[in-house]
């Protein structure tokens, strides 16, 4: 039987094998706190330039505790409750959580460090720089602004210091890589569990999918309109979290494409700790990755199905290749006999059993 020694045993052999990940997040996450310290470079600018000039919203149409919620939260719930009561896989609750902060940890420093570095204006930043408007509702009207002669202004005629240092931060947005890193990973976490592109064409699949990138896409417009970004902050700060997303993604699951795209990789565990198994037990774990067959231990076909994805049931592996595929499945379907017992047969005819080989035919039962 699987014993509580050999649980106990892959328990910790889990966690030796993840811990560079989840060390690798946190280190990431505090580097950012560090690099997120240092002082933007301060780029010079024109006075005139109008795309400079809009001015400073007070309110936020969304703000960073609800960005969190929306790009960190909801996606981490809404993962775990798949993973849980759909496919009852702590496998996946773990690959899902970690590609997620991994993702987002990405996000955040790539999209800080640029910030930085570029150190682009945004556009309210001369309203920032000099009260410009709050002035004017004041009755102090700023007089006519002039560059110097045949060169650019700096950061020095600035009479405001506040908010001067965020206001050479436009360049890229980091609303719409957090948007899209978190909303694009959980659209493809999604797009794996329905099976997109099993080419069949269910408008259905595509509308849950699509949400969460019209969510994102939303997110990111929204900086725009509040005169927080031009739009070339925020379409680099998508294509960001986008790639983010996509990386961090196929770091834990396989592609789209694949037949078992609603399945994690596998967990990494050595086999050799299971040297006491029989080979039913061991065959279930490595072939679904389900943490519940292995304490389930049953021989009966049906019953080592549960945990699989409704489809996977009824389907096998191929004999020759380390793939699913439905051509495969398409060739190999017979006709069900009623004497069969619940199973399809590969070859033979008039319902032979997979002993009776007296006609020549090699007639294998395909479990269903």
């Amino acid at each position: 039987m699987f014993s509580t020694l050999q649980l106990q045993a892959r328990t910790k052999a889990l966690c030796r094998s993840y811990i560079k990940d989840w060390g690798l997040v946190l280190v990431v996450l505090v580097a950012f706190v560090f690099v997120d310290q240092i002082e933007p470079y301060h780029r010079q600018f024109s006075v005139t330039d109008k795309s400079i000039q809009h001015p400073f919203a007070k309110k936020e149409t969304v703000p960073v505790w609800m960005l969190l919620v929306v790009a960190f939260a909801v996606p981490a719930v809404v993962m775990s409750c798949i993973a849980v009561f759909y496919k009852r896989s702590y496998t996946d609750v773990h690959n899902a959580l970690l590609g997620l902060m991994l993702t987002q940890s990405l996000v955040m420093i790539v999209t800080d460090s640029i910030k930085i570095a570029v150190g682009r204006p945004r556009p309210d930043f001369l309203d920032r720089c000099l009260s410009i408007y709050d002035n004017d509702a004041a009755g102090t009207r700023v007089g006519p602004l002039t560059d110097p002669v045949n060169m650019l202004s700096t950061s020095a005629i600035c009479t405001r210091q506040d908010l001067l240092r965020d206001g050479f931060k436009s360049f890229p947005s980091g609303h719409s890589s957090f948007s899209f890193g978190g909303l694009a990973f959980l659209a493809m976490y999604l797009a794996g569990k329905l099976h997109l592109f099993d080419e069949r064409g269910h408008i259905y699949k595509s509308l849950v999918v699509l949400a969460p990138i019209i969510g994102a896409s939303l997110i990111a417009t929204s900086r725009v309109s509040d005169y927080r970004h031009h739009w070339e902050d925020v379409t680099v700060g998508s294509f960001i979290g986008a790639v983010a997303a996509v990386f961090s993604y196929r770091q834990y699951y396989p592609s789209l494409a694949a037949f078992k795209s609603d399945s994690p990789f596998k967990p990494r565990v050595n086999d050799d700790l299971f040297p006491s198994l029989p080979t039913h037990i061991g065959e279930r774990y490595r072939d679904d990755d389900d943490d519940e067959g292995v304490a389930r231990g049953s021989t009966d076909a049906t019953a080592r199905g549960e945990g699989r994805g409704l489809v996977e049931q009824f389907f096998r592996q191929d004999d020759t290749e380390d793939s699913w595929t439905l051509d495969h499945h398409r060739q190999r379907q017979r006709p069900k006999d009623n004497n069969t017992n619940g199973h399809f047969y590969e070859a033979g005819t008039n319902g032979q059993s997979s002993h009776d080989t007296s006609n020549g035919s090699d007639a294998r039962l395909v479990p269903i």
